[in-house]
């Protein structure tokens, strides 16, 4: 048989050898980046629980960049917090009622691989005198560990989750989050320090307020203004319009500038909203006035949905914050706290 012969190390010149190990080095770096990779992917879920909502998300995020990766499940169920909150404390049933939900998202998110869970409480626990027992509670019986946030806090966590889903997120842009007991308008400066407008009224506060100061009926937070009546309209806009110009000059100005991006995010601008003027990634104002001349005069059961005692009033809202501030177009962005609690190390 013949055998070949065995060139030796003569075989190797330098310019092979350097070839050979150039590509010896390059699987062995890809390799280790594999690996860190995997190191770095962390099956985390984050909770918002917000006045009215209790919203879920799992995902793969790389903690080392601090990035999503994959969204793997998101899930919201109405807990109605602020309506059964009296005197500044949280009825012990709704407390209940959250812990035991928190525990069904928990299993849920688990059997989707999920290993870390944190969430944040926002408005209506920062008016509720039991919320430090409410959250020790969850923690004992839930083991998550839910964090109280200012509405500073609330306002970064958003900024964070709408820029991160962003092309340019260092353009002129304005996030806007409008929750139950709260609505925050945030920008970022040329220093990179935050600018956040803190707003009171929201989607509950403001259809309590159609109740009791335009339609003059007993304060009951369970109860809805629908029909809310077509001569209805221009009161509850004008409380609208007073509350925007309460909005700092810097964030009016920073949105009246020339490509300025007003960005909605939460579940008002995204599911309320949205539902209602059309499965759209932005919506303009007169989107919303054409809406609702059709809805003023339906009931709750004409307009349907777990939401639907808020569904016209939050039109009202929106469109009465876009007059005064000369807001034209809405972006879209389906995002929550959630996405920025995902994504930030501090909670983790």
């Amino acid at each position: 048989m013949h055998k070949k012969k065995f060139k030796g190390w003569s075989y190797f010149t330098p310019a092979r050898f350097y070839r050979v190990a150039f590509v010896l080095c390059v699987v062995l770096l890809s390799g280790c980046a594999s690996v860190g990779e995997r190191i770095c992917i962390e099956h985390r879920t984050a909770f918002d629980i917000g006045s009215a909502t209790m919203k879920m998300k799992t995902a793969k995020v790389n903690k080392c960049r601090e990035t999503p990766v994959e969204i793997i499940r998101q899930k919201e169920v109405k807990v109605s917090f602020a309506e059964n909150t009296r005197n500044h404390l949280l009825s012990r049933d709704i407390q209940n009622i959250g812990i035991e939900q928190l525990k069904i998202l928990k299993k849920e998110a688990m059997t989707q691989g999920a290993q870390t869970f944190a969430g944040v409480a926002t408005a209506a626990f920062r008016q509720a005198d039991n919320t430090p027992h409410f959250l020790a509670e969850i923690k004992a019986e839930t083991g998550i560990n839910v964090r109280m946030i200012s509405q500073d806090e609330e306002a970064v966590l958003g900024y964070k989750a709408a820029t991160a889903n962003t092309k340019n997120p260092s353009g002129n842009i304005v996030v806007w989050d409008i929750g139950g007991h709260s609505m925050q308008m945030i920008m970022k400066h040329r220093d990179q320090n935050y600018r956040v407008y803190r707003g009171r009224l929201a989607s509950l506060s403001f259809k309590n307020q159609i109740i009791e100061k335009i339609q003059r009926r007993a304060d009951d937070r369970q109860a809805s203004p629908n029909p809310i009546g077509r001569q209805n309209l221009i009161a509850a806009l004008e409380i609208a319009m007073n509350a925007a110009a309460d909005v700092p000059d810097e964030i009016k100005n920073s949105i009246r500038q020339t490509g300025a991006t007003i960005i909605g995010i939460g579940g008002v601008h995204n599911q309320s909203v949205r539902k209602q003027v059309g499965e759209n990634s932005a919506y303009r104002r007169e989107d919303l006035a054409n809406v609702l001349k059709d809805k003023l005069d339906l009931t709750d059961i004409q307009i349907g949905g777990h939401y639907a005692d808020t569904d016209v009033s939050n039109l009202i809202l929106v469109l009465g914050f876009m007059k005064k501030l000369d807001i034209e177009e809405v972006h879209l962005t389906d995002v929550n706290l959630t996405d920025g609690i995902l994504i930030d190390p501090a909670f983790w």
